[in-house]
């Protein structure tokens, strides 16, 4: 079989457009009464823990990023917070300090009302999104279940961290997947992409996911709202721009270095492993580059296939593994991961769905370690207790190679399925033509 006529199969088993589906009730039931326990329990340590749980100290940085911004003082000349280099330094665009500037009016119970349900809130959208791009309809019924899995994603250590900081990551996951569900027909496909990579630089990565998969008009509208974030930048803050933009961007000592502990990204993996000097920096940026071709690629094949949620989840995964430097709070796409893996384990027969499921919902759900043991707050923390810590300490960058992995042998079992279902079809042609 010629490789045209592959690629002929592949175009044409995108999946027909289906009748939106209802979620069954027993699965509705158990999802919303789960839901409300992992929920309550979350608020209860809450408001035991609150200097834990949700002390917002990176929301306070934005909070005086903002502040500066309205005072006419530099973002980047000086820490936000302190004055060691890589530590508490702004690492965001200008235009971020700029949609920042709001948050200095915020002060006492305000301030921890929009930091925590404003963020729970977003999350919360983000699970409608993505059980919307599953095929379920976007009624009340999904509405609460999706609340009631945002509950239950609390759990899930970097929605966790995200919560505690008062971190801008899940902002970024909701306007991006919902730009990923829009329908390629919309002109406005692309824009919230743009406007993403243009308050952080890594959801840039998408718009080569849009190249890609030919959505060349969504990719343009992506690439000329970041200009035009840029645009407003350099209009606002003509200073701080030329600074970001020259030189503070790619500066990785803004951010700390590479083999910090906590940089759970392809690149510390390989600075705690060989080091930061010689070939440390080759060997990341021919791993990110090998990583990052092998996922649009993937996510190529998904997305032709009609399996959009889990080809967009692919970009999010791997766009964090890649990074530069990835916090354990930069990993919430594994959120939309759950979500998808967790609507397969419900709809598939057999154990595979199920314990794939189990095993990736353990490693991203650090915040459970804490009904057996409060002083372990993360999964990394086995590093510091067991051995091997290659493999504790680099735990999501691993289950992206699975996730990889896993994708590439599926697509490789439906073609495989396509192929033999073709060569029926030309053997009863032939017998008919006889």
């Amino acid at each position: 079989m010629s490789t045209s006529t592959i690629e002929n199969i592949e175009t044409s088993s995108a999946a027909p457009k289906l009748p939106p589906r209802a979620i069954a009730p027993a699965a509705w039931w158990t999802i919303v009464l789960a839901g409300v326990v992992a929920g309550a329990y979350y608020l209860v340590q809450v408001l035991e823990h609150r200097q834990v749980m949700m002390h917002l100290i990176d929301l306070s940085v934005y909070q005086i990023a903002g502040d500066r911004v309205s005072h006419h003082v530099s973002v980047y000349d000086s820490p936000l917070l302190g004055d060691t280099r890589g530590v508490w330094e702004f690492v965001y665009t200008p235009f971020a300090a700029l949609i920042f500037v709001p948050l200095r009016w915020l002060h006492g119970d305000l301030y921890t009302l929009v930091g925590g349900l404003g963020n729970f809130a977003m999350l919360a959208v983000a699970c409608w999104t993505a059980l919307s791009m599953l095929g379920y309809r976007r009624d009340r019924r999904t509405a609460v279940a999706a609340v009631a899995v945002a509950g239950l994603l609390l759990w899930c250590e970097p929605i966790r961290q995200s919560m505690a900081f008062g971190q801008i990551n899940i902002l970024l996951l909701l306007i991006v997947i919902v730009d990923m569900a829009l329908p390629d027909t919309s002109r406005w496909k692309g824009v919230l992409t743009g406007v993403a990579a243009g308050i952080k630089l890594t959801p840039a990565f998408f718009v080569l996911y849009l190249l890609v998969t030919r959505r060349y008009r969504a990719a343009a509208t992506a690439v000329g709202a970041l200009v035009a974030t840029l645009v407003v930048g350099f209009a606002v803050l003509p200073k701080d721009s030329l600074t970001f933009w020259t030189g503070a961007f790619m500066d990785p000592q803004r951010v700390g270095v590479p083999a910090n502990l906590s940089n759970e990204s392809l690149r510390g993996l390989i600075a705690r492993s060989v080091g930061v000097e010689g070939t440390h920096q080759l060997l990341w940026l021919a791993g990110a580059a090998a990583m990052a071709a092998v996922c649009l690629y993937l996510a190529r094949r998904l997305s032709r296939a009609g399996h959009e949620l889990p080809a967009v989840v692919c970009v999010g995964v791997t766009m964090t593994a890649v990074s530069p430097f990835s916090w354990v709070h930069h990993w919430v796409w594994l959120a939309p991961l759950l979500v998808y893996l967790g609507d397969l384990a419900l709809r598939r027969r057999g154990l595979v769905a199920p314990l794939g499921f189990l095993a990736t919902a353990i490693v991203v759900s650090g915040g459970v370690l804490v009904v057996f043991d409060p002083t372990l707050v993360s999964v990394f923390d086995f590093a510091a207790r067991a051995h091997p810590t290659l493999l504790y300490r680099n735990a999501y960058i691993w289950l992206t190679v699975v996730l990889l992995a896993v994708t590439a042998l599926g697509l490789r079992r439906i073609t495989n399925s396509e192929r033999s279902s073709l060569g029926a079809k030309d053997e009863e042609w032939m017998l008919s033509a006889k």
